[in-house]
């Protein structure tokens, strides 16, 4: 007769093998990044005549993942905050980015230069003498200005109040827009425009003091196109050309955390889309995911799947048969 083994119970042992460190320090969830979808990654999108390439992708291309709490959260093929969005179709279509809760239109990309030329998209439609409603300013994480930027310097609804002793300073008119000014301030009001050459007037005036003026604000331009417009052009309306054109920004190649390690492998980096813009793992080829780096994928070959970093959960049946004596059964992935 055969042998039977007999029927006792069997604990079912669940180890994780860390082999990298984990992405959060703190303990918090890693989502389970381990294969991705390819076409988030295209080298060669287009939006109307503008290619989105990494670092910039798509708003369309953002996938979502859940990490181990079950939260969902999506992630992009490029650093969170140059995400452009496709507005239109065709030909037509306009591509848009936000900065600091703003839209602005995306004229013209640099891969080689890694430098974006951007408009602001309220002031495109604003019509030949649009009223500036925000200035711009940066958390330098991946953008940054450049030197080939100045600024001009909006002083808008000035001298509002007409009681006695109130009087624009004579040579201050040399200052003031000139044109049909649309917007909260194109009547009853002065406004004026400055140079970075001229500035020391209205700091001489102290037209940001004392409630003179009821908005400032100062815009990046693109010193070329300011430079073929002198004093009377702007206040006329020549403005409006200047800020038209644009301003150029410059755009960090990934240097925080371990993108750098990922682009030097010849991945492009994954990182969450929101307030954290944590870095979720190095997209390579073949749809297969690397932490920190593409060549991890290589290294982890002969020990099973790529699961973020660590090798995957093993299962292992330890079963006790008779007195004293344990047999160990080890799953195949072991």
């Amino acid at each position: 007769m055969a042998a039977h083994l007999p029927r006792l119970p069997c604990i079912l042992l669940f180890v994780f093998l860390a082999v990298h460190a984990p992405a959060s320090s703190h303990g918090d969830p890693v989502p389970p990044l381990t294969t991705y979808d390819a076409s988030m990654c295209l080298e060669w999108p287009m939006c109307g005549n503008i290619s989105i390439r990494y670092p910039f992708y798509l708003s369309s291309t953002t996938r979502i993942i859940t990490d181990y709490n079950y939260n969902t959260t999506s992630y992009s093929c490029g650093y969170t905050d140059l995400e452009i969005s496709c507005q239109g179709e065709g030909p037509k279509a306009t591509p848009a980015i936000i900065l600091r809760g703003h839209n602005y239109t995306v004229l013209d990309i640099f891969y080689d230069s890694k430098s974006i030329i951007l408009a602001d998209s309220d002031v495109l439609h604003g019509g030949s003498c649009p009223v500036v409603l925000h200035d711009l300013s940066f958390d330098k994480l991946w953008l940054q200005n450049t030197s080939s930027n100045e600024n001009l310097t909006f002083y808008f609804g000035c001298y509002t109040s007409h009681g006695p002793g109130v009087t624009v300073p004579p040579d201050l008119f040399a200052y003031k827009i000139d044109c049909d000014l649309k917007g909260p301030f194109g009547e009853g009001a002065y406004s004026f425009i400055f140079t970075p050459d001229d500035h020391w007037k209205a700091q001489e005036h102290e037209l940001d003091q004392y409630g003179r003026c009821s908005e400032v604000v100062s815009v990046p331009v693109r010193s070329e196109v300011l430079m073929a417009n002198n004093q009377s052009m702007l206040v006329r309306g020549g403005y409006a050309e200047v800020l038209w054109y644009g301003f150029e920004l410059e755009w960090y190649q990934g240097t925080t955390d371990q993108c750098h390690l990922c682009e030097q492998s010849g991945g492009k980096c994954a990182y969450s889309q929101n307030q954290k813009r944590e870095f979720l793992g190095c997209l390579c080829s073949n749809s297969k995911v690397g932490y920190p780096d593409c060549r991890s994928i290589i290294q982890n070959q002969d020990r099973g799947p790529f699961f973020h970093g660590r090798q995957p959960m093993k299962t292992t049946r330890v079963c006790t048969q008779g007195r004293g004596r344990r047999h160990h059964l080890t799953s195949p992935r072991e």
